[in-house]
């Protein structure tokens, strides 16, 4: 194994400025969109199988500090994306009842949702548009999260977050979720279930 070796530190009593940002700090609504993207190409999504539990789902989010999971299967293919949204919502629990399985029981299939209820943005969109032009596909969307795709070799290069974007322009920003079904509805009008 490698030798690995400690870094040596500094005390900070004489540091009182923060560093300001190299051109690449978002700003405004009107920053380029592509600064709020998480790219894949750059960073590793956290990833987990169909099978695996949404209580292994909750630990493995909360361990890596995200708020989605992009779904795979057993041959590494894109199904979906599982976010904290859909765990907290009564979806879970309704999910459970009508399965007859108690919630630990679930499993990641149980309450994602599949590629085929998603829709993506194409990357040169999001290098031609600004960051207000994405909210406002967000708010369209009635989506907390936005795939980034490639239409051209058919893969999914990205990620963008409503959460990431309000701390990134330090705002608050509200999306109002669009629902599916009654089931989505009931929750959209009396709330979101118990928090994990």
């Amino acid at each position: 194994m490698k030798n690995y070796h400690e870094f040596k530190t500094v005390g900070l009593d004489a540091y009182t400025h923060l560093a300001e940002g190299r051109g690449r700090e978002v700003t405004s609504l009107d920053s380029p969109a592509e600064q709020v993207m998480t790219d894949f190409r750059q960073v590793q999504p956290l990833t987990m199988s169909l099978t695996e539990s949404i209580s292994d789902a909750t630990q493995a989010m909360r361990k890596v500090h995200v708020r989605s999971v992009i779904v795979t299967d057993s041959n590494a293919h894109f199904r979906g994306i599982l976010t904290v949204l859909d765990l907290e919502s009564r979806k879970v629990l309704s999910q459970a009842t009508s399965l007859g399985v108690k919630r630990e029981d679930l499993s990641i299939k149980d309450v994602m949702i599949s590629r085929e209820k998603l829709r993506g943005v194409p990357l040169a969109a999001l290098q031609q548009g600004s960051i207000g032009d994405l909210l406002k596909t967000l708010q369209h969307e009635g989506s907390q999260h936005m795939l980034v795709v490639e239409p051209g070799s058919q893969e999914i290069c990205g990620i963008i977050s409503a959460s990431e974007i309000a701390r990134r322009l330090q705002v608050p920003v509200e999306i109002n979720l669009q629902a599916t079904s009654f089931r989505d509805l009931v929750d959209a009008l009396f709330g979101r279930g118990e928090a994990i």
